[in-house]
Parts: structure tokens; sequence; C-alpha cells
């Protein structure tokens, strides 16, 4: 009987925690290949808030990298934000040269 219920409990919430990552983010309209710098001002306008005390900084205060929300490793990079309800995202990014702009990959 125990592990019944156990089951059913494990089910319903794997289905509540997709149905919350869906939602939000068909509704930011966050597409695999779109440019950052794009999708960071429809974000922005749609009322998320980037969590700009993620990324590295410099010295002089100003991001290590191009955004004061975004960490990066060798080739992907994550950016934090914070969606019009308060909950807590991640994007995940692929890594631009020098002067290539970040694409997104997709959220987390």
């Amino acid at each position: 009987m125990c592990a019944k219920r156990l089951k059913l409990l494990t089910i319903v919430v794997l289905i509540a925690l997709g149905a919350g990552r869906i939602g939000p983010a068909l509704a930011a309209n966050i597409a695999p290949g779109e440019d950052y710098a794009n999708l960071r001002g429809q974000l922005l306008a749609e009322g998320w808030r980037p969590e700009t005390g993620y990324g590295q900084k410099l010295s002089n205060g100003k991001p290590f990298h191009r955004f004061p929300e975004v960490l990066c490793g060798v080739d992907r990079c994550r950016a934090k934000w914070h969606d019009a309800r308060g909950a807590e995202r991640s994007i995940m990014l692929k890594r631009g040269g020098l002067t290539d702009p970040y694409s997104v990959i997709g959220e987390e």
C-alpha cells in the first residue's frame, strides 16, 4: 500500500514540476539559437528580472562577461533570472567569441 502511494506521489510531483518548467518558458518565448541580447530585452519587457549578482565582476565592478547575470565556463554559460512571478529561472547559453553574440541553448 505504501509503495503505491509513494509511486503516485512521485508521478504527481514530476508532472507538477514539468508543468512549472514548460509554462514560463513558453510564455517568455525562449527559443534555441536565438541571440541572447534580443531575448534579454524581451524578458525585461515581460517583467523578468536578471540576477545581477550571479556573474563574475571585474575589480571596477563591471561584469566579467557581457551581462551581469551570466556566468560562463569554457563554451557554455548560464544566465540566472527571476520570472514575473518571482520564480528563479536559468537559461543556458552558448558562449560567443569576443565579438560573436551569445546564443540561447534552452531553459534549464
